[in-house]
């Protein structure tokens, strides 16, 4: 083995991918569904409603440092990353919602 050979493996075993920002955001969104299990006790049913939103942003922030970390590699695929910051954004927009349209309603 060349000295070269070993300096090549050690750049290229370790990729950043944005996988867990992805997986972060995808379990955040289906957090949502919970409710809708009405096999399962209510705390049981409800209380992974209360975890969206750090879940939420967790992706946000994961993704944001992995595509930071991608900046300049025209090799990298970005998709993940930017996925899982798109249903990180999601997962926070649906309670910021939820609380305007209530506080709309309450107003009249």
């Amino acid at each position: 083995m060349e000295p070269n050979e070993h300096v090549e493996e050690a750049q290229v075993s370790h990729r950043e991918t944005g996988t867990v920002s992805l997986a972060l955001g995808v379990a955040a969104v289906a957090m949502y569904g919970s409710p809708l299990l009405t096999f399962l006790p209510p705390l049981v049913r409800y209380f992974p409603v209360y975890l969206t939103v750090p879940l939420g942003i967790c992706a946000i922030v994961f993704g944001g440092c992995v595509l930071y970390r991608m900046r300049g590699d025209e090799r990298a695929d970005r998709r993940r990353a930017r996925a899982g910051i798109v249903l990180g954004t999601v997962t926070l927009a649906v309670p910021l919602i939820l609380v305007v349209w209530l506080e709309l309603a309450l107003q009249r």
